[in-house]
């Protein structure tokens, strides 16, 4: 289907979205359309269900000549002739050069804001009074040590934020209410929080080595971050940080996670992704439509170094497409400052969270695969569907004790990795040949029929799942070959898998398999599983259920009654 082999990650510094788009990668994608999914079961509150219309703005792009005001131009008349709100995020060599500042004080609307793009470059060093380190002949440099907050000291990261905004202050009149970045860090967005009442943050999404980083375990949507670690939500209220922090760029929920495609999987519109007219309706359907909990969130929009000609067909195909969904009901398009607020008002903690797709997102009829994810403030999972197998993809824990890398010291080098705590990775615990596209050992839970005599059957899948919701709980319904159903539930605390209509005297199994010498599991016993990453110690408890350690993996016996729960939550 692809032009090229998916890129691979053993470089460690991996390759910038940039370079992606100068390969030039080519995709023809089928389209259907993704049908609404009504949730059941009473909800006490409507789901917030909005799009931010988020374009940042960078003053400097030292790779190559570029004209860079173009793009906000074409965006801002766009968007004003759609009567969208949207938030207009400069980087500081934007605040104090260029045509900027002035054009977005002449052309933005009273519900248009303007904000903070907190990434570094010599313009704001300076200021700060912090030595340059990047390249001596760039004004930006995009290496990691250099381009984000973590490349800093802690003391360093709070001149540089008090820089930015009293800058940002002089210009605009008042103190910036939103601030984003794709690497910001607990210590700078504490600061921001607690001394200039930022409403709203921004973060990149789960990506591998891309940009020099890795990001892997966080929410899917948006949380209140933890005062350790800016990528996981806060358990309790003394280490909460009290402004939202919002995954950017509206991520595929399928493909992403095996890294099978060979581009940022993302609604910009510069990506093949983003230039589906299929994936962008299903996208929006199922942030207008599907089960979602709480919440659901994705944001819209393209950074200006990319350039017009990149962003100028899907661009506008996608405003127009979002103004049909409006117009349709079951979206708000906001500011992102007014989507924070709105969120403050609506949660005191994290909410519980899900994005449910039941269709493929690209339309494609051949293996084609689904995905239902769940989130909460204790943890995340992932029961994902490939023709009639599914399995369990994905189960990331959070816990207010782990702190982000560099959270104290700063990063030196480009090339890192920054992830939370997995009980089941499925793509850094699956072998090698699984990366590559092949067959190998994939991680994964998979769920078996044990029957009397102790031998085992896969279960397979006889038809689409159904998915159902009931304040904070998520129900997926899987019709099994051979009859009968297994039932996933997941609360706000643990997930429940039991089966109903099941041959007489069976049980259920869950069996995780992973490379052995790529997981953090260290111990198993019969009601928990003990899992150590980074020096870090956490646990997974059993219940209705007995687990054993295996070659590869563990593979747990539900009881002959009820449900089998894993108790996901952590002690803090």
């Amino acid at each position: 289907m692809f032009a090229r082999e998916p890129l691979k990650v053993c470089n460690p510094d991996g390759y910038t979205r940039r370079e992606v788009l100068a390969a030039g990668v080519k995709t023809a994608i089928a389209s259907c359309l993704l049908p609404g999914m009504p949730a059941a079961g009473a909800k006490t509150r409507a789901p917030l269900r909005v799009i931010n219309i988020m374009n940042f703005i960078r003053a400097e792009e030292p790779r190559e000549s570029i004209d860079l005001i173009q793009p906000v131009r074409e965006q801002m008349a766009l968007i004003k002739a759609h009567r969208f709100p949207a938030t207009w995020l400069l980087q500081y060599d934007a605040l104090v050069e260029g045509p900027y500042v002035n054009f977005l004080k002449d052309a933005m609307p009273p519900d248009h804001e303007p904000g903070i793009w907190f990434e570094m470059n010599r313009k704001i060093c300076d200021d700060a009074g912090i030595p340059w380190r990047g390249n001596p002949k760039w004004e930006w440099d995009y290496h990691v040590p250099i381009a984000y907050a973590i490349g800093y000291t802690p003391e360093e990261r709070r001149k540089l934020a008090d820089t930015a905004m009293a800058t940002f202050r002089r210009i605009f009149g008042h103190d910036a209410k939103t601030v984003a970045s794709w690497n910001l860090d607990a210590v700078s967005i504490a600061y921001l929080a607690d001394h200039y009442g930022v409403d709203a943050f921004g973060n990149c999404r789960d990506q591998l080595a891309t940009d020099g980083f890795t990001i892997w375990g966080g929410p899917i949507a948006a949380y209140y971050p933890g005062r350790k670690n800016a990528w996981s939500p806060a358990l309790t209220a003394r280490n909460q940080i009290s402004t939202p922090m919002f995954r950017l760029l509206g991520q595929d929920p399928v493909y992403y996670y095996d890294n099978q495609l060979p581009y940022p999987d993302t609604m910009e519109p510069v990506w093949p992704s983003g230039q589906s007219e299929t994936f962008v309706d299903r996208f929006l359907e199922m942030t207008a439509h599907a089960p979602t909990q709480s919440v659901a969130y994705a944001q819209l929009g393209q950074e200006n170094s990319f350039g017009w000609p990149q962003m100028s067909k899907a661009y506008p195909m996608q405003m127009d497409k979002l103004a049909r969904a409006r117009s349709e009901g079951g979206l708000i398009v906001e500011t992102m400052g007014e989507t924070g607020r709105r969120f403050k008002r609506s949660f005191t903690s994290t909410p519980t969270q899900a994005q449910v797709m039941l269709k493929d997102p690209f339309g494609r009829d051949t293996a084609p695969q689904r995905s239902i994810w769940y989130q909460s403030k204790y943890f995340r999972a992932n029961l994902h569907f490939v023709e009639d197998q599914f399995y369990l993809r994905d189960l990331h824990v959070y816990d207010d004790r782990f702190p982000q890398p560099y959270l104290e010291e700063p990063v030196r080098q480009h090339g890192i990795e920054q992830r939370l705590l997995a009980v089941l990775d499925g793509y850094h615990w699956s072998d090698d040949e699984v990366r590559a596209g092949r067959k190998g050992v994939r991680a994964m839970g998979q769920f078996v029929l044990i029957a009397p005599d102790g031998s085992e059957k896969p279960l397979t899948m006889a038809g689409l799942p159904t998915v159902s919701e009931s304040g904070s709980m998520l129900q997926a319904s899987v019709p099994l070959a051979g009859g009968g159903r297994l039932v996933a539930v997941f609360h706000e605390q643990e997930t429940a898998f039991r089966l109903r209509d099941a041959p007489s005297h069976s049980r259920l199994g869950l069996k995780f398999v992973w490379a052995p010498d790529r997981s953090a599991l260290k111990e198993v016993s019969a009601d928990q599983l003990h899992y150590r990453f980074r020096d870090f110690s956490y646990a997974v408890r059993i219940a209705n259920g007995v687990a054993l350690k295996t070659a590869f993996g563990v593979s747990i016996c539900a009881g002959k009654q009820g449900a089998l729960r894993l108790w996901m939550a952590q002690q803090t």
